[in-house]
């Protein structure tokens, strides 16, 4: 038989099981004849041991151990060195996965591969990935990873008593602790709402007695010996067992010895509900918050099911008693049940399927296995501006506790160029504050070979989501071309700073403009000299580095005296020559055909600047050459005086802001207003959308 593993990869204990050949499911021993295997590695001189021998050898006060790096899986800046190698918590993890692998192989004499592995539901996506790491470089195909509430929810639904309930899982294990509440059905359990600590567990009821009996010894001795790094492992281990014994008596005793002193301290219960009362609060927070976000009470609770080795102290069973005035359940092993769910998971998902009612299901599921729905416990989010554009908030797009999988969509402008490679960066949050620093940042999502649109800002669709596993997907799609866009996910730098002004790295879009000078016979004298002058001025107004000017003039012809040109005495000096140029003297004409030829192919916004004082006759299609100017995105201002008309204005411009109506004396008042538009004309790439809104042309 080809088996499936379920694995509880646990901050203090490791559990492996399998659902067998009869459906049942069945926790598989270590190599030391245990269900447990001490998430504990000896590092020796000549080998690496794993297990309960190296549990051993912390309880002999040996420094040589890692332990409870659970909690740091994920985390970078958490590394260890034994023997002049490094390990990170993830390599930890893959050398507890080999063991488990190694001594399950060896007890179903076959090779196993596939496995799904427990997380704890608050696991963020690092933790989440870097499982999914460990598990790979393990050697297992990593099936899925399962919150491990979920897991427990899922080998409790099994009994028969538990169908149609509301179940709060109350998952307090030797490092985090998770608080689910689920909704069992007939052949479905429904994930409500979940939240935790991955920082809340049984050791840091063990670090309350460690720090009591340290503060004790200093009293009497002026010395404290959990500030010794030599001892600190071996008192580690010795109130852990004075933990356990409180749960069987009134009172245990505790001898330490340091520095050639020693003492024998008694810890009672009532000693250790006082130095941990506020933990237990922490999780009746916790589990309140759960409560509130599914819009339920204790009322509406029918039991709490206790799993994870800590819910063994009786205060934890008190204390469920007292908040939910039921009795915990019970009849499932608090260290297996988590590990038998997983098994559960694994099965289902490699056994055979059948369609049953245009539905496809297990075959596993027919004897009685539910299916489950599962939440995220952490809201996605990007960096965005704020609404007042000042300053960087975390923009929820995923809210917690969210039936996954799940996706949502946002669109984006970015401005493209030709001979580059367009890119759009995404930072990528996880947290439930708008304030950044009190969320966890995924990453730089930086999107890739972008294709050039032309002027107008091409349109990103970006799809984010959580997967089966909780583990974010970011696919971003180009709107113009349907093109899927390739992804690299770049590492934060660690003095990296969301500041404000951060990502005001828009590029500065040049501008280009085309001012279009009517030279019929009526704008001679006068009229032109206003105009030389108005356009001297605009020009000068212009960023010079930022921004190409080209004239045209029109009449019976059209002539380009001065085609695009960053450089203003040239542009300038064309000005000047207008009092020498020759167009003809009527109206016959039309600026718009040249003034397309020279912008179409330009880079950056687009403005084609007119001045008239009169009607245009000769051209009965202008409009058809408006509106190509239009379609392609270049903004058209028109200004007017004497025998101008303010409706032929409004249909040449772009917007009524831009069609101007005038007097001679006024030129250089109206030509300002138009430099001002173009100076605020929106532009670059837009790297993060403001908050609740991105703009759509």
């Amino acid at each position: 038989m080809k088996y499936s593993l379920g694995i509880d990869l646990g901050t203090t204990f490791s559990v492996v099981s399998i659902i067998d050949e009869n459906g049942t499911p069945k926790v598989l021993n270590n190599k030391e004849g245990n269900t447990l295997t001490p998430s504990v590695i000896y590092f020796g001189n000549d080998e690496i041991i794993v297990g309960d021998d190296a549990k051993e050898m912390q309880a002999m006060g040996d420094n040589n151990i890692a332990c409870f790096f659970k909690r740091n899986m994920g985390d970078e800046n958490f590394v260890l060195e034994f023997n002049d190698k490094y390990y990170n918590a993830e390599d930890l993890s893959v050398i507890v996965l080999k063991k488990l692998k190694k001594d399950v192989e060896n007890i179903l004499k076959a090779e196993v591969k596939d496995a799904v592995i427990t997380v704890p539901a608050y696991f963020n996506n690092l933790q989440r990935q870097s499982t999914i790491n460990a598990g790979t470089r393990a050697g297992f195909n990593v099936l899925s990873i399962l919150n491990e509430p979920t897991a427990a929810a899922m080998a409790y639904g099994m009994k028969k008593e538990g169908q149609n309930k509301n179940i709060l899982v109350y998952d307090l294990g030797g490092g985090t602790f998770d608080v689910t509440l689920v909704h069992i059905e007939d052949d479905i359990i429904k994930v409500l709402s979940t939240d935790g600590d991955h920082e809340l567990g049984g050791k840091d009821w063990d670090d309350r007695i460690a720090m009591y009996i340290g503060e004790k010894f200093f009293e009497k001795f002026g010395v404290n010996p959990m500030d010794d790094i030599e001892y600190y492992n071996d008192i580690l281990v010795k109130c852990e067992n004075v933990k356990k014994h409180l749960s069987k008596r009134e009172s245990t005793e505790i001898s330490i010895y340091y520095c050639d002193l020693s003492e024998k301290f008694t810890i009672t219960k009532d000693i250790f509900v006082g130095l941990t009362g506020d933990l237990l609060q922490r999780t009746k927070s916790l589990s309140e918050d759960v409560l509130k976000s599914a819009g339920l009470t204790w009322d509406n609770i029918d039991g709490v099911l206790p799993v994870g080795g800590s819910t063994r102290m009786p205060m934890v069973l008190d204390f469920i008693r007292e908040v939910s005035k039921k009795e915990p359940i019970v009849g499932i092993n608090v260290d297996e049940v988590v590990s038998i769910g997983a098994a559960i998971k694994a099965t289902i998902e490699t056994s055979p399927k059948v369609t049953i009612n245009k539905e496809e299901k297990s075959l596993f599921t027919l004897g009685g296995y539910k299916k489950t729905e599962d939440v995220m416990s952490h809201s996605l989010g990007m960096v965005a501006l704020d609404s007042l554009g000042k300053g960087y908030i975390n923009s929820i797009i995923i809210e917690k506790n969210k039936k996954i999988p799940c996706t949502e969509k946002r669109p984006y402008e970015i401005r493209t160029g030709k001979n580059r490679d367009n890119v759009l960066e995404v930072y990528m949050l996880q947290g439930e504050s708008e304030e950044i620093e009190n969320c966890t940042v995924l990453g730089k999502y930086v999107f890739h070979d972008i294709s050039y649109v032309g002027r107008k800002p091409a349109v990103i669709d970006i799809e984010y989501s959580y997967n089966k596993n909780g583990v974010v997907d970011v696919f971003a799609t180009q709107r113009e071309t349907g093109k899927k866009l390739p992804l690299k996910i770049e590492k934060i730098p660690e003095d990296f700073s969301f500041e404000e002004g951060f990502g005001k790295t828009e590029e500065v879009v040049h501008k280009n403009i085309v001012i279009a000078m009517d030279l019929s016979g009526s704008m001679r004298g006068k009229p032109l000299e206003k105009a030389m002058e108005a356009s001297k001025t605009f020009i000068e107004a212009l960023d010079e580095e930022n921004s190409s000017v080209g004239l045209i003039i029109f009449a019976d012809r059209v002539q380009t005296l001065m085609p695009l040109t960053e450089k203003r005495d040239d542009i300038i000096s064309a000005v000047e020559g207008l009092r020498k140029a020759d167009v003809g003297t009527s109206t016959m004409s039309e600026p718009f055909s040249e003034a397309y030829d020279i912008l179409k192919d330009a880079y950056g916004d687009c403005f084609i600047v007119v001045l008239t004082d009169g009607q245009w006759y000769g051209k009965k299609d202008i409009m058809a050459e408006v509106n190509k100017c239009k379609e392609d995105g270049i903004e058209i201002a028109a200004i007017g005086f004497g025998n101008a008309r303010k409706d032929f204005l409004d249909k040449i411009a772009t917007c009524e802001e831009n069609s101007i109506f005038t007097e001679v004396s006024n030129l250089k008042q109206s030509f300002s207003r138009i430099a001002k538009v173009i100076l605020k004309s929106e532009s670059g790439i837009k790297m993060f959308q403001k908050s609740n809104s991105i703009k759509l042309q």
